[in-house]
């Protein structure tokens, strides 16, 4: 649920999650013990999130672009316009690659703080943790609402089905859009 995405929660309560699932796993921190991929621990969506989306910028206008375009389709242009994805697919890589560094140092600068706690009690504090969300304990569905037959495309929700009521989130969101126990249902 945390790696989904499912438990909204900020960056430094994912890496306190993050560090604790590793002292369960591995117990103290030790250069020798091995580190699980970080997508393991982290949300792969939160790093994508904190990148700068990459300046788009839209082909020039000239005269004789049509003529250029017919002639050249797939052929010098087609290969510039596949070079520049590539370089700018690889500079997204090496961002994420820093930042997916930089996460994983604070995930384990967190871990060596947890130095001699027990497996157990790794575990706890990680559904302490976890159990702060209004949402902890139910079940979530990806849901699309249709606001309006016209007008912009379904907003994506989750339905959230708990013991108690039935929820409506806003992915990300901590509360929830909406409750309704099962008595008002």
């Amino acid at each position: 649920m945390v790696l989904r995405g499912y438990v909204p929660t900020s960056e430094e309560t994912l890496q306190t999650l993050a560090a604790l699932r590793l002292q369960s796993l591995n117990s103290d921190f030790s250069t020798h013990a091995p580190f699980p991929r970080l997508e393991e621990l982290f949300p792969p969506h939160v790093l994508h999130a904190r990148l700068p989306p990459l300046p788009h910028r839209p082909p020039a206008k000239c005269r004789g672009a049509r003529l250029r375009a017919g002639l050249l389709a797939g052929g010098l242009w087609g290969q510039a316009l596949a070079k520049q994805r590539a370089e700018r697919d690889q500079r997204l890589r090496g961002r994420l690659r820093e930042e997916g560094a930089s996460t994983m140092a604070a995930i384990v600068e967190k871990w060596k703080l947890l130095q001699g706690m027990g497996r157990p009690e790794a575990m706890a504090a990680y559904v302490a943790l976890v159990r702060e969300w209004p949402g902890f304990g139910s079940t979530l569905f990806d849901v699309d609402l249709q606001a309006s037959p016209v007008g912009a495309g379904p907003q994506r929700l989750w339905l959230g089905i708990g013991a108690k009521a039935v929820s409506l989130y806003k992915p990300g969101e901590p509360e929830p859009l909406d409750s309704f126990c099962y008595g008002r249902i």
